[in-house]
């Protein structure tokens, strides 16, 4: 049995991060999901027609932006890049039935990016409750989903905003 990390706990550190993102900090982001099955592939299994979105969802995160590079094209001139990561909490996904993924749509700021990497590696107590072999369901967990992105050109996505 584990001295510390049990479900109270766990509770109260769930609770603090909660208010936090929701009443504290307030970064908002709209997340559009992938639509695999509007979404038609070619032989190759890529988005020949283009990628559909879901309608987006709002959510509250940690931001953390890369510094905005020049990156030089040799066909189209100088153009843009940043690499920026958003720090999910884990269980108001779980909340909402979302499972960000590569591919995914971001959008803050009037900026859109796209997912690269999905990393989830921030536990409680160094434990992950749904992957525990010798200590029981109440001790650890999961607490965020961290998704690392890049810019994504508007006009690949075609995501329209509407009123």
């Amino acid at each position: 049995m584990a001295l510390f990390g049990n479900s109270r706990d766990i509770a109260f550190i769930k609770n603090i991060n909660r208010e936090l993102l929701d009443d504290v900090i307030q970064q908002e982001v709209d997340f559009y999901q992938l639509s695999l099955q509007d979404t038609k592939s070619n032989l190759y299994g890529e988005a020949a027609g283009g990628k559909f979105y879901y309608q987006p969802v709002r959510l509250t995160c940690l931001i953390t932006r890369g510094d905005i590079e020049a990156v030089a094209d040799e066909q189209f001139g100088v153009d843009q890049s940043q690499q920026t990561s958003f720090a999910f909490l884990k269980p108001k996904l779980r909340d909402l039935n979302l499972v960000p993924q590569v591919g995914d749509i971001i959008e803050n700021r009037g900026i859109y990016h796209e997912i690269d990497n999905v990393n989830e590696n921030q536990f409680v107590v160094g434990r992950d409750n749904d992957y525990g072999k010798n200590v029981g369901s109440e001790f650890g967990e999961s607490l965020s989903l961290i998704c690392q992105t890049h810019y994504a050109r508007v006009s690949r996505l075609q995501i329209v905003k509407s009123r």
